[in-house]
């Protein structure tokens, strides 16, 4: 018996097939071929990672090396490097020993903690030191590098990479200076903070000025969206009407489609559902992810809150109107908004009409 074909906490698997994202893919694919860096960036849960694993999946089949590493919430310079081995480990050419005898010239070991040091021949082992940790990821960068000289061309995608800031403010540097001197090597720089990846690759100060092509990942598009959920639900008389339904509550958030279609199919196996079979996916949706969206806004202050209950009842937050309503200056207002829009994970322009980026958080607040 098959399980539902929706799943929503996780990236979809390369073989579960992508919605849309074809122009995307290519892309990737013809930058890929010309060893031509690319950002992509996109809100969180909004198909990035799925994206990335596509891309690598198709690079392999063609014969290429490929890698992932995941950078999400790292918060020292070990924790890069810990990362850096995991991804780097996928690489074919026998990775396990090429990192090993890298680490072992530096004194590092593997250890089911992570990476850690020898300071004397017979002390205990130590966790990395924030240079020690430098000298690691300065070495392992190197490897990509190392195997394109065999003219065989290496595709290395690096997720979340904006939080190796967190880990070091100045850890692009050193990414930087490696990665500069290398041939056969495609990378592409994912992350999810629009304004920590505008810092790295716009500001004239930081090492990646320039370095790499701009690519955003815009909502689905209703038609296929429809079709791709439509035939894996069951066989069902609302199965038409119910994925139009919950396809247009999605509004073309990735992550969201999936979790509405996950319920709704958990609602149509009963051959007794209804017509409010989609709205029943919707509340169970909502119900599901109350404390989330209880989260989201106490952590606003006042005049966000007002900006994101104005967007979510399709009115402008910054119109004389809303701000007279809650007692601001619209001057106020717009301040709120430029802090949402850098941001970047509540709000979003779409052709150049500012909107609330998850349509179940608006649907929250319209419920309030």
């Amino acid at each position: 018996m098959s399980g539902n074909p929706f799943d929503y906490q996780r990236p979809l698997a390369p073989d579960a097939g992508l919605i849309d994202r074809r122009s995307e893919l290519d892309v990737l694919q013809r930058a890929a071929a010309d060893r031509v860096a690319i950002r992509l960036a996109s809100p969180r849960r909004f198909g990035k990672t799925s994206l990335l694993r596509a891309h690598l999946d198709v690079m392999h089949d063609a014969g290429h090396r490929t890698c992932y590493v995941d950078l999400d919430r790292v918060g020292t310079v070990a924790d890069v490097a810990d990362r850096l081995v995991d991804g780097l480990r996928q690489l074919p050419v026998d990775p396990e020993r090429r990192i090993e005898r890298r680490l072992s010239r530096l004194g590092v070991s593997v250890g089911t903690g992570g990476l850690t040091i020898q300071v004397a021949p017979r002390g205990p082992a130590q966790a990395l030191g924030a240079d020690q940790a430098r000298a690691v990821v300065r070495d392992l960068l190197a490897l990509p590098g190392e195997l394109g000289a065999d003219g065989g061309l290496t595709v290395v995608a690096m997720d979340e990479f904006q939080d190796m800031l967190t880990a070091d403010d100045r850890l692009d540097g050193v990414f930087r200076s490696v990665i500069q001197h290398q041939v056969n090597v495609a990378y592409v720089f994912a992350g999810s903070s629009a304004s920590l990846m505008r810092e790295l690759f716009g500001d004239r100060e930081r090492p990646f000025y320039g370095q790499a092509r701009p690519l955003e990942l815009p909502p689905l598009p209703e038609d296929e969206t429809f079709v791709y959920v439509r035939d894996r639900l069951p066989e069902h008389p609302q199965r038409e009407a119910a994925a139009a339904a919950v396809v247009q509550f999605a509004a073309g958030h990735p992550q969201r489609t999936m979790l509405l279609a996950h319920h709704l199919y958990d609602g149509l196996e009963d051959p007794a559902a209804g017509e409010a079979v989609a709205t029943a996916a919707l509340d169970v949706a909502l119900a599901e992810l109350e404390d989330v969206f209880v989260s989201m806004w106490v952590s606003l202050d006042r005049a966000e809150r007002a900006a994101v209950v104005a967007l979510a009842d399709g009115l402008s937050p910054t119109s004389r109107g809303v701000a007279r309503e809650h007692g601001t200056a619209r001057s106020t207002m717009q301040r709120a908004v430029e802090r949402l829009e850098v941001d970047g994970q509540l709000v979003f322009r779409d052709d150049e009409r500012l909107r609330l980026l998850d349509p179940l958080f608006s649907e929250w607040l319209r419920r309030r």
